[in-house]
């Protein structure tokens, strides 16, 4: 009997996968202390306290866990108001590469369909953007990869971008949470500022490690092959090396643990095979970071010596100054 694989089938029930975490609750209990601010204010008490900073590396899975979440805050849903028209509470953007305030500034404008007509200085556009998030009823405002808007380390870069943050809390009349997310260098605008950081919250997304994060790896690996995707694990991937590995190949990162796991399963798929094998991961691997055979955390001898970041390092020197 010849096995039949549908291998976009197994793609799309896979990638409707969720693994809800107690990062989710943690990170939903902040956002609900922001919407709890919000109300407070509006009777003339609550707390300065009205932004929270995720951070958390690349592939950590910050960005889909407050997609999750913002939905099931029903003051930031969108509604049309007495006059007809379209009221959104909720502005969230992704700043633009590179950016700077005043980039920022007009994407957050444009994020309100709202354009900008005529010459502005950046002062001048700030207040704009201010009297237009309160004219249009914006509540909070989430912007992710937040890092982006620090264009260089000077001093005198990072205050810009902290007075900005302050500012956006502080309309007069009209109290706005925020929310950024972004990689740890996003904690940047957190250091040497006491104001902002007196007025915000700060959540990590911290990187599993083995043996201590074991069993996720585990259910992960054994959820999204067996349960999602209907295939067979190989032995070569049911062992305590086996997780070890993985974990090292993702450097921890949960979003980034589950789309390899995906993308081996998917790679057996279109192969023919109903099982997926460690050399699916070796190959998975091997195409999402370019390494060589001798630097394949999955193959290699030497495997726990490896830093997956330092994949290319044998055709491009490392950046200055970077640590393994």
């Amino acid at each position: 009997m010849v096995l039949t694989i549908d291998a976009d089938l197994i793609r799309r029930r896979s990638r409707d996968r969720y693994f809800e975490t107690g990062r989710d609750k943690r990170l939903l209990h902040f956002i609900e202390k922001l919407r709890e601010n919000a109300r407070a204010l509006h009777t003339g008490s609550g707390s300065p306290r009205r932004s929270l900073f995720v951070i958390g590396e690349t592939g950590s899975g910050k960005t889909r866990s407050i997609k999750r979440i913002l939905p099931l805050i029903t003051e930031w849903q969108p509604f049309d108001d007495q006059y007809g028209d379209r009221v959104t509470p909720l502005l969230c953007i992704k700043p633009p590469k590179p950016c700077s305030m005043r980039t920022l500034a007009i994407e957050l404008l444009a994020g309100m369909s709202v354009p900008v007509r005529g010459r502005k200085t950046d002062a001048e556009l700030y207040v704009f953007l201010k009297e237009q998030l309160k004219e249009r009823g914006v509540k909070a405002i989430w912007i992710d990869e937040m890092q982006d808007v620090l264009r260089n380390n000077t001093p005198k870069a990072i205050q810009a971008v902290q007075d900005v943050l302050k500012a956006l809390v502080q309309i007069e009349g009209w109290p706005i949470h925020t929310i950024y997310s972004g990689v740890p260098a996003l904690a940047t605008f957190l250091q040497g500022d006491r104001q902002l950081a007196r007025r915000s919250y700060v959540m990590r997304y911290e990187p599993m490690e083995f043996p201590d994060d074991a069993e996720w790896i585990e259910k992960i690996v054994s959820e999204v092959i067996s349960k999602d995707c209907g295939m067979k694990r190989a032995e070569d991937t049911q062992t305590d090396v086996f997780r070890e590995k993985l974990c090292r190949a993702t450097s921890g990162a949960f979003g980034l643990l589950v789309e390899m796991v995906q993308e081996a399963s998917f790679r057996a798929a279109d192969k023919g095979r109903g099982e997926v094998r460690l050399l699916d991961f070796s190959k998975v691997y091997e195409e999402m970071t370019g390494c060589t055979r001798r630097d394949n955390v999955f193959v290699a001898p030497n495997w726990r010596e490896i830093v997956s970041a330092n994949a290319l390092d044998d055709i491009a020197p490392p950046a200055k100054g970077r640590r393994a």
